[in-house]
């Protein structure tokens, strides 16, 4: 290679193995949380870690290795626009074609990384992921039982326990659906639960207890039995899978493509086939494009790179997954639809190459830079005027006021980036959003308003996740930039200290925070409530109030009754399929079993129609008494019934902190829902932590550049996620109490902010 070649791929290479640190943090930030359940609950070691992860990765990649090129592309040929080496180049007499060789080396790298991932690598590790998987939950010594809580995640069981001393549990019952005609209910005061690793299922050993078995079709046969002792096989969770083909996306390549000459394959087999073989074209195709829109004349290219290649992403993406299932309604080619995005961009690109050589400049960078100067002049016509603001500027600096205009400069740079990355974050979680709705909007017919209702509700609680990295990323350029042209040393040379040219964005991330706050407690309750209406309408899902329609056990008030319900109408207060336990006071022996076909309030007592009940005796003989309506004033009220499950996003803090205590008295798991509590008064705060972090990294490692406070930005928001996610799974069962793994990840990452800027040489 030359010097030349060698000098443009050093300058698309740095920005696109930063864009693909980045991007591929983006997608994984939502398997994060599952990574750390694999590790926590199923008490995984390094090495499976590791392997879990290395499944998930090659999968993400694919998608974003070709996303990361475009935006290398764009990026390096957008900064050496911004400089004027574009103009070197054609005053050189270099033609396009010849930049095109090492773009293309590069693209054609990326190419070959990417096929072997689609073709190879993905495949396999989709199907070793749910492997090891299954091996990591084959090793748990116990279910994560929570005491007087109802554990509903074991297939056709539900179990109840009253006190768990380590592995063993007092006070138990169990519901098992297994036959349900014959549905059991065991009780026992004291039980083991370990694993059989050979059946892959677990034992749960019994002592001291009876079982209980009523046909719903005939109730006047009963079935009791007592017990000193006995086990009972529950199968794991996801232990075993149905027989048949894999999924696709775990079928290998050759098979698929045996399947395909042998013409037995599935359309899906088919679209995926092709897809595996298109998707890594991608490189080239938008690399073509990429070129000819990255070399501009237009200055301010390099802030536009980001916005451009969002775009260009958008589209093509747009074109792969829309095209495939759209081809699968209308029964076209698999071929058309997986590589029609592919001639698409390659047409465009090869157009725009044909003019880039041209006197004109670049149309579509033309456009978008008169875009940005109309927005920018339509901002500055509602602002004070520039004479305006020398006058007031030049005011405020006699004056003993917090607005100088060193503080409004500072402030200035800060905001232009805040909303640029802002802009680029946002979009990239729309992006990643709409590629996973994309199969339900085609399938379920979701007219475009529905889908932009949806985004747009979605929206506040998008900006509540990113605003945090925003502020971090924002400071780290705008103060790395002022630490380049060497102004911190100008604003150190006039005695100025850097801790007071920091008080600006001190103050700017305090409110933001606030900000961050208010929106949580009075924006996001209700958009979340709407964006989930929307989203069931989107995956095809009838409409529904957020009342969780299994929960169909509750314990009463007092601690000697549960009750178990089918049916439950809250608005007239009406049950269906209602049955109540009573047991002893200091032993879970059953007492009393009531069932009633419907129950009614009628405003001051519950009368139940159609049902029995069977009275247990001391000496083991059971008394049997069937009634058309009974009245039974000992049972709670309508309201104790009506406690909505709602989710913690959904709530306010005082909604949230009064829903906790509901569901605490009534048995239910409050453990996540507690730190959710508190985490609603520790993430708000993180804009201003990662202001405290971003402000001494970028006084630093200024000189560096923009794109090394990118990449430390990303390092940063690794750690950072990684240790809330940590944390968060820690104090959900219970290793760690909630009010210490909502505060600590703050408590770590604020102080050694604060450490950083104690050491700044001001």
């Amino acid at each position: 290679m030359r010097i030349f070649d060698r000098y443009i791929v050093r300058e698309i290479f740095v920005p696109t193995l930063i864009g693909l640190l980045a991007l591929t943090f983006v997608f994984l930030s939502r398997e994060i949380g599952h990574l750390l359940e694999v590790i926590i609950r199923q008490a995984a070691n390094a090495s499976e870690l590791a392997e879990v992860s290395m499944a998930i990765l090659p999968k993400v990649l694919t998608f974003t290795l070709p996303m990361a090129v475009l935006v290398g592309i764009l990026t390096g040929f957008g900064r050496m626009s911004s400089d004027n080496e574009a103009i070197a180049l054609r005053a050189a007499g270099i033609s396009m074609r010849r930049i095109l060789w090492p773009v293309l080396f590069l693209a054609g790298g990326a190419w070959l990384v990417n096929l072997g991932l689609t073709v190879w690598i993905a495949p396999k590790m989709a199907t070793r992921l749910r492997t090891v998987e299954k091996e990591i939950a084959l090793k748990q010594v116990a279910l994560e039982v929570q005491p007087r809580v109802f554990n509903e995640s074991l297939d056709n069981f539900d179990l109840y326990v009253r006190e768990r001393r380590d592995l063993e549990w007092r006070g138990i019952m169990l519901s098992d659906k297994t036959d349900p005609d014959n549905p059991r209910v065991t009780f026992a005061q004291s039980g083991v639960l370990v694993q059989d690793e050979a059946n892959r299922a677990f034992q749960l050993t019994l002592s001291n207890g009876n079982r209980h078995m009523v046909s719903p079709a005939s109730p006047h046969k009963y079935d009791f039995s007592t017990f000193e002792r006995t086990t009972i096989p529950i199968p794991m969770p996801g232990a075993a899978r149905t027989p048949g083909r894999p999924a696709v996306e775990e079928t290998s390549t050759r098979a698929l493509w045996e399947r395909i000459q042998a013409r037995n394959a599935t359309y899906e087999e088919r679209v995926e086939f092709h897809s595996r073989i298109a998707l890594p074209f991608a490189c080239l195709a938008l690399a073509l494009v990429g070129l000819p829109l990255g070399v501009s004349t237009t200055r301010g290219s390099k802030s536009m790179g980001l916005v451009l290649s969002l775009t260009l992403m958008l589209v093509y993406y747009l074109l792969l997954i829309g095209g495939t299932r759209m081809a699968g309604a209308a029964n076209l080619s698999p071929v058309l639809s997986a590589w029609l995005p592919n001639i698409g961009f390659v047409a465009l690109g090869l157009f725009l190459l044909g003019r880039s050589d041209s006197a004109y400049e670049n149309r579509v960078m033309a456009w978008l830079r008169r875009a940005m100067d109309w927005g920018a002049n339509r901002i500055a016509s509602v602002t004070l005027t520039r004479q305006r603001m020398n006058r007031w500027a030049y005011s405020l600096q006699h004056r003993p006021k917090f607005f100088r205009l060193l503080d409004v400069y500072v402030l200035r740079g800060f905001w232009f980036f805040f909303m640029l990355v802002l802009m680029v974050f946002v979009s990239l979680f729309v992006i990643i959003t709409l590629f996973e709705l994309l199969p339900d909007i085609i399938q379920n017919n979701a007219g475009v308003a529905v889908v932009a209702s949806y985004f747009l509700y979605l929206l506040p609680q998008i900006l509540y996740w990113v605003i945090p990295l925003t502020v971090l990323l924002a400071i780290l350029i705008s103060l790395g930039a002022l630490t380049k042209t060497n102004e911190i040393l100008a604003v150190k040379a006039g005695a100025i200290s850097l801790y007071r040219l920091s008080i600006p964005l001190l103050v700017m991330g305090f409110l933001l925070s606030a900000g961050v706050y208010f929106m949580q407690e009075f924006i996001l309750p209700y958009s979340n409530q709407r964006q989930d209406e929307y989203h069931d309408v989107i995956k095809g899902r009838a409409p529904q109030t957020y009342r969780d329609p299994q929960r169909k056990w509750m314990v009463g008030s007092r601690d000697d009754r549960l009750y178990h319900y089918t049916y439950f109408d809250p608005s007239r207060n009406v049950f269906g399929g209602v049955e109540i336990f009573e047991f002893e006071r200091n032993a879970f022996t059953l007492r009393q079993w009531v069932f009633a076909a419907r129950g009614m309030w009628d405003g001051n007592t519950w009368v139940f129609e159609d049902g029995w009940i069977r009275r247990l005796a001391p000496d083991q003989s059971v008394g049997y008494e069937p009634f058309r309506s009974l009245p039974l004033t000992d049972v709670e009220t309508p309201e104790y019934f009506k406690k909505e499950v709602r989710t913690a996003a959904q709530l306010s803090y005082s909604e949230l902190k009064k829903y906790v205590g509901d569901l605490r008295q009534s048995g239910f798991d409050v453990t996540s829902l507690t730190l959710d509590l508190y985490r609603k008064i520790s993430f708000p705060l993180v804009s201003s932590i990662m202001a405290i972090i971003g402000i001494p990294f970028s006084f630093k490692t200024g000189k560096k550049g923009a794109f090394y406070g990118i990449g430390f930005c990303v390092v940063i928001g690794i750690i950072y996620w990684t240790t809330f996610e940590l944390f968060e799974r820690l104090g959900g069962i219970n290793r760690l109490s909630p009010f210490i793994a909502a505060w600590f990840p703050n408590l770590i990452f604020g102080l050694s902010g604060m450490w950083m800027m104690l050491r700044v040489k001001t």
